[in-house]
This record gives structure tokens, sequence and C-alpha cells, in this order.
């Protein structure tokens, strides 16, 4: 265990010096192909090269995961709030609910963090409450709060969702500013773009481990040569996805059943394309991937690793999970643990720690995660294949590692996540849904309780709630109790909406 930050590696086997030296070749064979991966001169000194125990800003700057509606997005922010520590701070485009910072502090020990909150205005390029960094830069409060903070020794390390352009470029201006150092855990923003690339990824898997790792697909730049690549894949799958190569969840997604055009001409599936691609924001020139979409899919593995910095420390698996993926386009709503064959679980292992080491030599420090289908009729015998890296925090890393910080390992204790929807929650408060769970919701300091809730941003902007149940073993069937808990909250809301106070509560176990 890391005594910087809860990182337990969980890998069933190690690389061979083989198969550690294949993933060293394909590294060198991209970093010849690709200089953008490298780092000018002037953010080269940032690169993470150690990590101790010093205070980090953690801000999830999400400017450059590509959406396709306008809705407020603004709410993944306050995520990070899982791995920041004592002496940290922690950046969102709006004020903390003072009583869940007091929840984190206390009942879950996640220690006093400095909360900031920049100010938007009208200099700012894009005053969203998205554009974290450039909005920090640009408040002059904030600013100079944290040049204080490492002029004083108080702020060591920028520790983002991802290693975005903007990201460095806010660390390059508070060293300018403060003239002292800081690192940013986390890859350049090139080896970021192309991690986070799925067109990109698609065809290393391919690269490293034959045409079958991944589903078939091809990457275009326009709906004419989209059009051609789906009439090659009608007679290798039922479903095609065209998928935008750097957007997150599901969001990029466009599926359809081939079945529908089989017999359609060239011009009328360009023509199709034309007129249902602008859903997407989606414009000639932009890259496309367009891939099978799997339907006989029994699973949906995914693969948490994290990457310490320099070549002489392999990439660390901590954990294999399966997600809870609904709807058509694939969409991302919880996950618990992975019950996997030996054979599989080491073939898996072994893959994603290659995988890992390839990032890692072209410079990628921090979380990193890849996700799979397993297609079959069991799991003794299902084929694997890899859908894409997420190269940043996510909705898996996150939980998984507050887990590690509550509990030392988080094997140790059985849980599962759900986003659940809440209709109507939008109108509570935090402390309301504490008022409807009561007890239920997990104390460290007595080990009472059985929920943990996140990101109750996330309520008041789409009415769902995030929530981690511990469970009393890995093969406790918890949906019920999910239930329950959305049960409860609907309550609440009925009771808020009469003007109820509403204090009595049902426990979620009977």
């Amino acid at each position: 265990m890391n005594d910087w930050f809860p990182v337990v590696d969980h890998a069933c086997c190690r690389l061979t010096d083989d198969e550690t030296n294949f993933a060293d070749r394909v590294a060198r064979e991209l970093l010849d192909r690709h200089a953008e991966f490298g780092l000018d001169s002037l953010l080269a000194e940032f690169q993470a090269t150690e990590m101790s125990e010093a205070p980090s800003l953690h801000l999830d700057d999400l400017s450059e995961i590509r959406r396709v509606n306008d809705s407020d997005q603004s709410f993944f922010q306050e995520r990070a709030r899982v791995r920041a520590g004592e002496g940290d701070y922690l950046a969102t485009s709006w004020h903390a609910d003072e009583t869940y910072e007091d929840y984190c502090r206390e009942q879950l020990g996640l220690g006093h963090v400095n909360r900031i909150h920049p100010r938007g205005d009208e200099t700012l390029e894009q005053n969203d409450g998205v554009h974290l960094a450039e909005a920090i830069w640009k408040d002059r409060r904030t600013r100079r709060e944290l040049v204080h903070a490492i002029r004083k020794d108080g702020l060591r390390y920028l520790h983002p969702h991802m290693g975005s352009h903007a990201v460095w470029r806010l660390a390059l201006l508070l060293h300018q500013t403060s003239h002292r150092p800081l690192q940013v855990i986390g890859a350049p923003p090139g080896v970021t773009e192309f991690a986070n690339d799925k067109g990109q990824f698609l065809q290393l898997v391919q690269r490293m481990f034959g045409p079958h790792a991944a589903p078939p697909g091809h990457v275009v730049w326009n709906t004419a040569n989209a059009a051609h690549q789906i009439q090659k894949l009608s007679g290798q799958a039922c479903c095609v996805a065209l998928k935008l190569p750097n957007a997150a969840g599901g969001e990029g997604n466009l599926v359809f059943a081939l079945d529908t055009i089989r017999d359609w001409s060239l011009m009328d599936v360009d023509r199709m394309l034309r007129d249902r691609m602008p859903q997407l924001r989606y414009e000639d020139g932009d890259e496309l991937v367009v891939t099978a979409w799997q339907t006989g899919v029994i699973a949906a593995p995914s693969a948490q690793l994290w990457i310490p910095p320099g070549d002489d420390r392999m990439p660390i698996l901590e954990g294999l999970f399966i997600q809870r993926i609904e709807g058509d386009e694939g969409r991302f709503t919880g996950f618990g643990s992975a019950d996997l064959p030996t054979d599989l679980r080491d073939r898996m292992t072994r893959q994603c720690l290659q995988l890992a080491r390839v990032y890692q030599r072209l410079g990628y420090v921090g979380r990193c995660s890849f996700d799979m289908v397993l297609i079959g009729q069991d799991l003794e015998s299902s084929q694997m294949q890899f859908i894409e890296c997420n190269g940043r925090w996510g909705g898996t890393s996150l939980p998984m590692t507050l887990m590690n910080r509550i509990f030392g390992d988080w094997k140790s204790q059985p849980f599962a996540t759900r986003m659940l929807k809440a209709p109507g929650s939008r109108r509570l408060s935090f402390d309301d849904v504490m008022k409807a769970l009561g007890g239920d919701v997990y104390d460290h300091r007595d080990k009472t309780g059985s929920l943990i809730l996140m990101n109750p941003r996330r309520m008041t902007v789409r009415d769902e709630l995030s929530v981690v149940l511990l469970k009393k073993d890995w093969a406790q069937d918890v949906e019920r109790f999910f239930a329950r808990i959305a049960g409860r909250v609907k309550d609440r809301v009925a009771l808020v909406s009469k003007g109820s106070n509403g204090d009595s509560i049902r426990p979620v176990a009977s």
C-alpha cells in the first residue's frame, strides 16, 4: 500500500520479461511517430518524477471532454472530494455544501480540505463552470490564495481529472508567479489525448493482441467513409456504433441495427448519417470511430490501474470490476465485484498491465482504466474484447479509492455502487437526504451504517443519487436495497414538497 495515496495492488500475476519488452518496443514505435507526446521545454519540469506526502490541488477541469449536449456538467467536479485529503485544496466552480463537507470530514474521516471556488466573469473564454483551470487563474482571489500556499510549501502538486492542456498551462502560470516547484500528477496533454481517443486505442489493442482483441472497426473522417465501413460490417455484426473518439460515458455513441439498412445503397446510408450525425455535433473532417456493437455481451469488466512515474516501477492493477451498463448507447450506472475464472482473470490482467506499460513509457502518470466486454454463453468460454481506455479518474476508480481510504483495502469490505434515479430530488438539500436515510448512512467513527453518499451536486442537477452500498459479502444481491434507498428519497421529496419536517425514517434492511 502506498503511504502517500491509497494504491493497493491486486494483480493476480506479473508480466514476464518478454511481455514487458514487447510493451516497451510498442511504446518506442509510438514515440517515433508522435512528436506531440513530448512536453514543451517550458512544461517539462512539471512532469511528476516522484510522489511525496505533500498537499495537492485537486481540480477536475472537464473542458477537453467532448460533449454532445448543453446540460450542466460541472457537478462532476465534486467527485474529486473522495481523493482529496488533509491539507489538500479542492476547486469547484460553485460553493461547497457545508453539510456534505462536514459529512466527508467527520463521518468518512477524509480530513480537512481547503475548498476554493473561483468566480466566473466576462473575461473567461468559456464562462460555463467547466473550464475550471482557466477560472482558477483569472479569479484574482483564488490565484493569490494558491500562489501564497505554494510559496509557503502548502501546495506541491496539481492532481487533475486528467492531464489536459488547461491544467498544464495552469501549472506553468502558477510556477511563473510563485517561483516555486510544482508537479502535475497526470499525463502530458498529447499522451492524454492519445489515451482517451477510442480510435487510437482500437488500433493499439489490435497491434498488440491481434484483430480479435477489439470489435471490428475503423477510424474515418467523414460520413461517406463511415457509410462505406458500415456496409463492410454488415456481414460481421447485427448492430453498429458510431463513436466520437473523445466523448465519455456513452454520451458520444450512436447505435443502430444493420438489418434496417442492409439493402440500402451507399448514397442512402450516407444521407441517413448526414441526417442523424448532427445529434452528436459531428462535422465532416472530425474523427469518427465506426465499430461493431456487440450484442451477445454477458459482462462488461473494467480494470482500474495506477501508473507511477518513471520506468523503474511497473503499473499497478488495483482491481477488476463488472460495470452496470444501461440503454442502447451504453450508459454507465454503477459497478460491482468481478468473479472471473482464473484463466480469464490472468489473461485480462496481463494484457491490461501491458497496455498500461505502453502508456507509462509514453510519459503517462496517474489513474487509468480499461473497459472490456465478454461475449459468449458463459464466462469460461467467453471472448474478451477491449472497448476503450479512460485516461482519467472516473465513476469506478473514485469509489474504489474511497473504499481504500476508509477501509485500507477495498477488498476487505464488499460493496456495490449505483447512480439511482430520484425524480424531484433536486429540490432536496444534502441534509434532507441525510435525514431520509438516517442511521443507515455510514459513520467510520463507530463503524455503523451501510450507505456512503457521493457527489450531492449530481442530485441537484440531474435528479440522481450516487450511492455506495456496503455489503455483507460479495455474493449478496443488493438490488432491492438500492430500490429501498430510492424509495426513501422519493418519500422525502414528497414530504419536503408538502412542507413537512418528516424526520421519521425506515431502515434500508429489514
